[in-house]
């Protein structure tokens, strides 16, 4: 009996998440996709951006549940240079959730 309540609630688990979560992750993809094709691109404000450059930063994207965590090289378009510890990254600006600071201490 008590097998029979876990597989349930892991089967509606399943279903919800299929049914819900997922869709609307793929909806801001399907958005973004669909304003390129129109034409309709949004540019990320280069004025904010330079207040980012040459910091230790938090970059949180749409497809990702964790950030990109390091430094802000340069900013041109709509495309971001992220210097990593041993990597360097770039990452387009439509994909961007979230920017913010890392705290002093991280900032070497």
């Amino acid at each position: 009996m008590e097998v029979v309540k876990i597989s349930c609630w892991w089967i509606g688990f399943i279903i919800l998440f299929g049914c819900i979560i997922i869709p609307r992750k793929n909806k801001l993809y399907l958005g973004m996709m669909n304003r390129k094709k129109k034409g309709r691109e949004r540019k990320m404000p280069q004025e904010l951006m330079k207040e980012f450059i040459g910091k230790v930063c938090t970059i949180i994207l749409f497809n990702e549940s964790f950030g990109v965590q390091g430094k802000i090289v340069a900013v041109e378009d709509n495309w971001i240079k992220v210097e990593e510890k041993n990597k360097v990254r770039i990452i387009n600006g439509d994909m961007i959730r979230d920017i913010s600071i890392a705290p002093e201490k991280y900032q070497k």
